[in-house]
């Protein structure tokens, strides 16, 4: 995560609506992906430094759940991000304050994953735009006898929307004896899936997959359904720390893709945010992933000693190792075919 400041020189957050320095509304702009800082002209927002005009997304005026701003002469009332939503947690009075306060997290953590994807140049198409390689999002709470399942289908990402509840995740984390569990992880998990899902690849980047994951291409849904089922029943292999990122990731070669995906996108965002607060002076983009794991190795353990001295749970409780390491650079090779081709089709 870039650091954001205010025309104050306030160093601001990126969920922020206002400063808490000089008090100026402020918005994120997708466009420019700066946090703007805004003064209030009616129902006008301007930029005091570019004299461009903004108005809120409508999620924000209406629900207080959105922060980012569009240009005034823009066509759209939602934002780059709130155009991603295909169902939303019930906003009804009945349900409006606790769902209200669930969708809100789950937005803050959609706008971080959106962020993080479009400064590594991934493709970002809502499922409005494209119903052949868009993305939605369906926020679902379980409602009686039917239950949601976080998870992915045909360009559909679905979140239960309990996992915005703290006690409810940290809950459903013990018991299914897990080490990370978080509204980003999901996200980022499931994204792994759909871009495995929607662009096809070259053979050769298909082999290199294969070779490192196994058979992420076989639509057997049986099959994948029987994988998980054994895996929830009688756990993971003993030793899978040697070759899994997380026990979940040893359940079959599509989930251990989609973990390999999601911590790549976690290190990555981590290590922006640790140079972009100066905990150190190499800079990542000329980084190769080689030396981008091996500097996460070091930063992270000196984030589990700070966090192990305040009395919390390790921060990043994992092991990068050989085997692990070698997937997440495929993850990155991935990655960088995804991102070339996609500035070649927009040139």
């Amino acid at each position: 995560m870039k650091r954001f400041n205010c025309s104050c020189g306030n160093s601001v957050f990126f969920e922020q609506t206002n400063c808490d320095r000089c008090g100026k509304t402020l918005g994120f702009d997708f466009n420019s992906m700066k946090m703007i800082p805004l003064s209030n002209n009616g129902s006008l927002l301007i930029d005091s430094a570019s004299k461009k005009t903004y108005k809120k997304c409508t999620n924000w005026t209406e629900f207080n759940v959105c922060n980012w701003v569009l240009e005034d002469s823009s066509k759209n009332d939602l934002c780059f991000a709130c155009q991603f939503n295909r169902v939303i947690p019930n906003q009804s009075a009945h349900n409006a304050p606790v769902n209200n306060l669930r969708w809100l997290r789950l937005e803050k953590a959609k706008k971080r994953l959106i962020f993080s994807l479009a400064r590594i140049g991934l493709p970002l198409k809502n499922g409005w735009s494209s119903s052949v390689e868009g993305l939605l999002f369906d926020f679902v709470e379980s409602m009686g006898e039917k239950v949601v399942t976080t998870g992915y289908s045909d360009g559909i990402i679905t979140i239960n929307s309990l996992e915005a509840d703290h006690v409810a995740r940290v809950s459903a984390k013990y018991a299914l004896n897990e080490r990370y569990r978080t509204i980003i992880g999901h996200l980022r998990h499931e994204t792994g899936h759909y871009y495995l899902d929607k662009f096809d690849l070259p053979p050769n980047l298909k082999k290199i997959l294969e070779d490192n994951f196994g058979n992420l291409f076989n639509k057997n849904l049986s099959e994948y359904n029987e994988a998980l089922q054994s895996y929830y029943k009688n756990g993971p292999a003993e030793n899978w720390e040697e070759n899994y990122i997380s026990a979940y990731a040893s359940a079959h070669p599509i989930e251990d893709w989609a973990e390999s995906w999601s911590h790549y996108l976690l290190i990555m965002d981590t290590l922006e945010t640790l140079q972009e607060e100066g905990y150190f002076d190499d800079c990542i983009d000329k980084m190769n992933i080689t030396e981008k794991l091996e500097k996460w190795r070091s930063l992270s353990s000196s984030l589990n000693q700070i966090t192990r001295s305040l009395g919390m749970q390790d921060a990043y409780p994992f092991t990068l190792g050989k085997k692990v390491s070698e997937k997440i650079a495929c993850v990155s090779k991935f990655i960088a075919w995804i991102c070339q081709d996609n500035a070649i089709e927009m040139q």
